[in-house]
C-alpha cells in the first residue's frame, strides 16, 4: 500500500477513533490521575437572575416562566427576565400572563440573535449570578440550587447544567456527552457551557458583539479568560424533548458548529497551551470533532480513487459484491430501530458539522434562529421534569 493511501486510511479510521474514543479516554485518565477538587456548598444561596432569550415561543414561554419562578430556591433571591427577540407572535403577552413581580419582559423590535438579546437583559439583571436557559428546557425543582452551589468555590467562573433529552437517538448522544463532561469537570474545566442551562458570575458576563458566535460557548469561555473554571453541575438538570425532525436537527447542529468556530476565533488565547486545561479540551471536544467528518470525506475520496482505474473484471465484480453486501446490511439494520436511528443521528451530525464548517469558511454567520419544538414536545418534557 502506497504512502498516500496509508495516510488516507489513517485519516478515515484515526480521526473518528481519536474524536469519539481517544479524547473521552484522555479526559477519563486526567480525571483519575490529576483530579481537581471542587468546593461546592449546597447552602450557598446568592441572588440569581435567570435570562431567557425567546423568539416566537408563545406556545412554550408561559410554562417556562412558571417553571423558573417555582424552583426550590428562596423566592426573594430569584428573578426572571424574558427577552422577546423580534417576536411576531404573542410571546411577550404569554410571558407576562404567567409571571408576577419577579418577572421582567423586554421586547426587541426586530430579531438580533441570542447574544444581542442577552446584552439587552444585562442592565436589568441586578443579581450576583446570572443564569441563562433555553425556552424549551424545563428545570427540575432543585436545579437552580445545584447550579449555583459550585460558585462557593472562588476559582469557578461559570457552571453548566445537565441537559436531559426525553428519548430517541439524541437522548443517547446526550448521555455520552454527560459522561465526557463529568470527567472534564473532575479534571478542571469543561469545554464550554450548554445553553439549556448555565450560569456566570455577573461581574464576568461579557456580551460584547461577536457575529455568528454560539452565545453559550462564547459567554462561558469569556468568563474563564482570566483563568477561572467552567464546571459541570450534574444535578442541575433540565429536561427537553428531542428535536422533532431531521431537518430541524441538521439546522441546529449546523448553527452550533459554525457558532463554535466563530466563538473560538474570537478567543485565540484560550487555545494556547499556557491557558489552564481549556486548550486541549477545546481542541479535543470541539475542533477535533469538527475536523473528523472532513477527514472521513478526504480519506474516502483518496481510498476510492484507485477504483476509477479498475479494469480487471474480477476486481470490479468483487467491488460490486461489497457494495451489495453493504446495502443489504443497511437494509437489515432497519429491523433494529435503535441502532438505525443512532446511525442516522451520527451521520446527520457529521454532515451538519461539514455544513457548519462551510458556513464558517464562507464567513456566513448565523445569528437569527427559529424554535424547532412545538407545544406537544414541551408538554412531554414537562411531564419528565416533574
Amino acid at each position: 500500500m502506497r504512502a498516500p493511501r496509508l495516510l488516507a486510511l489513517g485519516a478515515f479510521i484515526g480521526f473518528p477513533l481519536a474524536s469519539y474514543v481517544g479524547y473521552p479516554a484522555l479526559v477519563w485518565a486526567a480525571a483519575k490521575l490529576r483530579p481537581r477538587p471542587l468546593v461546592s456548598d449546597s447552602n450557598y444561596e446568592p441572588s440569581v437572575t435567570v435570562v431567557v432569550a425567546a423568539h416566537d415561543e408563545e406556545a412554550l414561554i408561559g410554562a417556562k416562566v412558571r417553571n423558573i419562578l417555582a424552583v426550590d430556591y428562596r423566592p426573594e433571591r430569584v428573578a426572571c427576565i424574558v427577552v422577546c427577540d423580534g417576536c411576531t407572535d404573542a410571546t411577550a403577552e404569554a410571558a407576562r400572563a404567567a409571571g408576577e413581580a419577579r418577572l421582567t419582559v423586554i421586547e426587541l423590535p426586530r430579531q438580533l440573535g441570542k447574544l444581542a438579546a442577552i446584552r439587552a437583559a444585562m442592565p436589568h439583571a441586578g443579581a450576583e449570578i446570572v443564569a441563562f436557559s433555553d425556552a424549551n428546557a424545563l428545570l427540575e425543582r432543585g436545579a437552580l440550587g445545584h447550579l449555583v452551589a459550585p460558585f462557593a468555590d472562588p476559582t469557578v467562573a461559570a457552571v453548566s447544567g445537565a441537559k436531559h433529552v426525553c428519548d430517541g437517538a439524541e437522548a443517547i448522544y446526550w448521555r455520552y456527552e454527560r459522561w465526557i463532561r463529568i470527567h472534564e469537570s473532575a479534571s478542571g474545566s469543561i469545554a464550554g457551557a450548554d445553553g439549556a442551562l448555565y450560569a456566570v458570575r455577573a461581574s464576568a458576563v461579557d456580551t460584547s458583539p461577536c457575529s455568528g458566535a454560539a452565545d453559550d460557548l462564547l459567554v462561558s469561555l469569556r468568563a474563564a479568560r482570566s483563568g477561572g473554571r467552567i464546571v459541570w453541575a450534574p444535578r442541575a438538570r433540565t429536561t427537553e424533548a428531542a428535536v422533532p425532525s431531521a431537518a430541524d436537527s441538521f439546522t441546529a447542529r449546523t448553527r452550533t458548529t459554525s457558532g463554535a468556530l466563530f466563538a473560538l476565533e474570537s478567543l485565540p488565547g484560550l487555545l494556547r497551551p499556557s491557558h489552564s486545561d481549556l486548550w486541549w479540551k477545546l481542541g479535543g471536544h470541539k475542533l477535533l470533532r469538527i475536523a473528523t467528518p472532513l477527514a472521513i470525506v478526504a480519506g474516502t475520496v483518496a481510498l476510492a480513487e484507485p477504483l476509477a482505474t479498475i479494469r480487471d473484471r474480477a476486481s470490479a465484480r468483487s467491488a460490486g459484491f461489497a457494495i451489495l453486501a453493504l446495502l443489504l446490511g443497511l437494509r437489515s439494520l432497519r429491523r433494529f430501530r435503535r441502532a438505525r436511528d443512532q446511525t442516522r443521528y451520527v451521520l446527520l451530525a457529521n454532515l451538519a458539522a461539514l455544513a457548519g464548517l462551510a458556513r464558517y469558511i464562507a464567513r456566513q454567520p448565523i445569528d437569527a434562529w427559529s424554535p424547532a419544538r412545538g407545544r406537544d414536545e414541551s408538554e412531554a418534557a414537562s411531564t419528565r421534569a416533574h
